[in-house]
């Protein structure tokens, strides 16, 4: 019977450390063309900060402004729910929630 109650137990105690480990904020969905591009450069939109001051965002735990590099990549242009970069080769576009929703 302690056998018992001792493996329940531990099985509870499992279970409650992993479900602290997930993220409530995350978006219901994290595929979209943006997101490809993220994970692609590795580059992960976290906060945008847009005022008609203060036009501005943290990129990968980097704060920057309109103008700012994040390696290769200049921040040119910074909306309420995206921001543009640019490289000498392409555009992104990181976006702060997927445009699709699954249920």
């Amino acid at each position: 019977m302690y056998k018992f109650i001792f493996t329940v137990f531990l099985f509870t105690l499992s279970y409650q450390s992993y479900a602290q480990n997930i993220d409530p904020t995350k978006p219901l969905s994290a595929s979209s063309r943006a997101g490809i591009a993220e994970v692609k450069k590795g580059l992960n939109l976290e906060t945008i900060i847009h005022s008609s001051k203060n036009k501005s965002a943290i990129i990968s735990g980097k704060l920057m402004k309109i103008g700012d590099y994040i390696g290769e990549h200049e921040l040119i242009v910074v909306n309420p729910s995206n921001v543009i970069l640019r490289s000498d080769t392409e555009r992104l576009k990181l976006s702060m929630f997927s445009s699709v929703v699954t249920k």
